[in-house]
Parts: C-alpha cells; sequence; structure tokens
C-alpha cells in the first residue's frame, strides 16, 4: 500500500539520457516513493532494476534498497532489522561512484550519516525511537536534472 500522494510529472530531458525510459522509470518513481516515507515501494522498484543490474551498479542499488528497506523498520518499530540494514547498506552503497542516474548521492550520503550513526547505537542497545529522530533524507537531483517516474502500477499502489 502507498502512503502519501504522488504528482508525476513529464520531463523534457532525461534523468540520464543513458538509462533506458523504464530503467529510469522505475528509479525515478522509487525515488518519488522513498521521499514520500513509501519506503517499502522504493524498495520495492530498486529490486526490480537490481535484479538487472551488474557489478558496482549492483552493490549499489542493493544499499538503496537496504536504506528504503532499513527505513521501513524503523517505521514498524524493528529494532533489530533497522540496525542492521543501516549498516549492511552503508557497506554496499557508499563505495560507489558510477553513474547515480542524475541523483546527487553525494548530498543523499551526507544526510544518511546520523542515521547510520543511528543504526549503530541502535546495535550497541540503544533505543530504536528517541526523543528526537533524525529527518529522513530526501533524494535530491543534480541541478538540471527533471525526472519522470513511471506512472503508478496496481501491483504497487492498489
Amino acid at each position: 500500500m502507498c502512503h502519501g500522494t504522488f504528482r508525476w510529472m513529464g520531463r523534457t530531458t532525461p534523468s540520464d539520457p543513458g538509462a533506458p525510459a523504464r530503467t529510469q522509470g522505475l528509479f525515478d518513481r522509487a525515488v518519488v516513493y522513498f521521499n514520500a516515507e513509501a519506503f517499502f515501494e522504493a524498495h520495492e522498484d530498486w529490486e526490480t532494476l537490481w535484479n538487472e543490474a551488474e557489478g558496482p551498479r549492483r552493490e549499489w542499488l542493493q544499499g538503496l534498497i537496504q536504506f528504503a528497506a532499513g527505513f521501513h523498520h524503523a517505521v514498524r518499530g524493528t529494532a533489530s532489522g533497522f540496525a542492521k540494514l543501516m549498516r549492511t547498506a552503508a557497506a554496499k552503497a557508499g563505495p560507489y561512484a558510477g553513474d547515480t542516474q542524475g541523483i546527487d548521492f553525494a548530498r543523499l550520503w551526507a544526510d544518511l550519516q546520523p542515521w547510520i550513526a543511528h543504526g549503530a547505537r541502535v546495535a550497541n542497545g540503544h533505543a530504536l525511537r528517541t526523543d528526537e529522530p533524525p529527518t529522513f533524507p530526501k533524494i535530491e537531483y543534480k541541478p538540471g536534472v527533471v525526472p519522470m517516474p513511471a506512472a503508478p502500477d496496481d501491483e504497487h499502489d492498489a
């Protein structure tokens, strides 16, 4: 089930001109879901792309999937799943230096740091829920990039 309202927009310039439209559309839709805190749905779209990817890009996508799944655990209050996924996601996504399909990954990586640190604290026995939890990060695109997410489908949005 999808949480939140989404605005599906067109674009004149693709986020990544070299990416096939289906791949870019799914990636951009996952970003919309992630930014709306519909982390399970973001995880699902990125997982579809992960199944088709190879090499370092596959690792990076798996890291994004694990961050989304970790945030899903945080929302549900599952401390052990959250802590483990923050650790493994950071290890997979952090070293990536390839094509990020138009997103500002350096900014996202910086915004993820409080969550990665919180995951480490939770793994060491601290509470998952705190009085002042970090704000969930939002994924932004690089300047000049206009995303065009794939339309919602019945599988995710029924």
